[in-house]
């Protein structure tokens, strides 16, 4: 996981659907190396693009509603970008942390 621009704990502890209403329980997040293509969920609604084999993802399950189980991969680059709009910053500049 040399690659990761941001701390493990940092790609788990982010929550992307902050805000959402939503009752969510037996929710399960880990950042793992798929096996096999899975879609990019940030990617669904534009390029389409997939995580592929050997590249690391963040994935979520989790019971949404009380009725729905929930369950998504986004891949690092989407997260990285994503953490740094959060932080004010470009996509391609170093953190300090």
């Amino acid at each position: 996981m040399a690659d990761l621009r941001y701390p493990v704990e940092t790609y788990i502890g982010h929550d992307p659907f902050f805000g959402e209403e939503a009752d969510i329980t037996c929710r399960t997040v880990k950042l793992v190396k798929v096996r096999k293509p899975h879609n990019c969920l940030w990617g669904e609604n534009g390029d389409k693009h997939k995580v592929q084999p050997g590249e690391y993802a963040r994935y979520e399950k989790a019971l949404v509603d009380g009725d729905y189980w929930g369950r998504y991969y986004i891949c690092i680059p989407c997260m990285d970008k994503d953490l740094a709009d959060l932080h004010g910053r470009d996509n391609d500049e170093q953190d300090e942390e």
